[in-house]
């Protein structure tokens, strides 16, 4: 497979088609928009397991921008795509991919490994004002006993803020819902300014109680690299998206 030399963010593995982050101990990836096949295809993971395999028992949801986490167990969902709504999955159960899909919001991946849990989180500023990785974070402990400090999340490529600028209908809510709001967003103008999600998702996940050294960032921006992501606010439209999934 041909390796991708450039920018390569630490700690962070990059392919033409997934980069995986080093602090995830299990199978994950976060899709390009080279990526040869999408979970309708029956996505392989040959690049990171060592050889070809396919999984049968794929699950996304029906992305909303909202702060709902859906909880897999057992059989409840196995099987099904894209027919519930909501923009975080958890489970427990083994070999069953999580997916979420993301064209400059960003995909967060979360395993903790004691418990057997794993979670995919797709965030866009609606997602991480509203605090959606804080809620699955506490949906983990809630539902499967798992603990924040054995967790580990990697914060995959999103549009950063070299490229977002952001109008009152973002500012307003992130300064009333977020205190630490001046360290992530950069007012340039009235009523404008420019948004660091990955900061954002980071100081939450860090307040959750996850050390920082188990929180993991690929810093590519989705907007600036048109050679390895699609992006909805360069292109103006959604030509494609990439997914981003994890599995026990």
């Amino acid at each position: 497979m041909k390796t991708e030399r450039r920018s390569r963010p630490r700690g962070t593995n990059v392919a033409n088609d997934a980069l995986t982050s080093e602090v995830i101990p299990v199978r994950h990836f976060f899709g390009t928009r080279n990526a040869p096949a999408g979970v309708h295809a029956h996505l392989q993971l040959g690049h990171i397991t060592g050889g070809p395999q396919e999984f049968p028992v794929i699950v996304a949801l029906k992305q909303i921008h909202s702060t709902r986490v859906v909880v897999i167990r057992g059989d409840k969902g196995l099987g099904t795509l894209e027919q519930t709504e909501g923009d975080a999955l958890i489970t427990n159960q083994p070999e069953t991919l999580v997916v979420v899909r993301t064209a400059d919001c960003v995909p967060v991946l979360l395993v903790e490994k004691t418990k057997g849990v794993v979670g995919a989180i797709h965030a866009g500023w609606r997602g991480a004002v509203g605090g959606i990785v804080a809620e699955t974070i506490r949906a983990c402990a809630d539902e499967f006993g798992a603990k924040p400090e054995h967790m580990h999340l990697a914060i995959g490529p999103s549009i950063g803020p070299c490229c977002y600028e952001v109008d009152d209908q973002v500012i307003n809510p992130l300064r009333s819902r977020y205190p630490g709001w001046p360290g992530v967003l950069q007012e340039t103008r009235e009523g404008k300014g420019v948004l660091d999600l990955k900061q954002l998702i980071h100081h939450q996940i860090r307040a959750s109680g996850v050390p920082d050294s188990q929180i993991g960032r690929v810093d590519h921006c989705t907007h600036c690299r048109s050679d390895l992501f699609y992006s909805y606010r360069r292109e103006g439209r959604v030509n494609g998206t990439m997914c981003s999934g994890i599995i026990l």
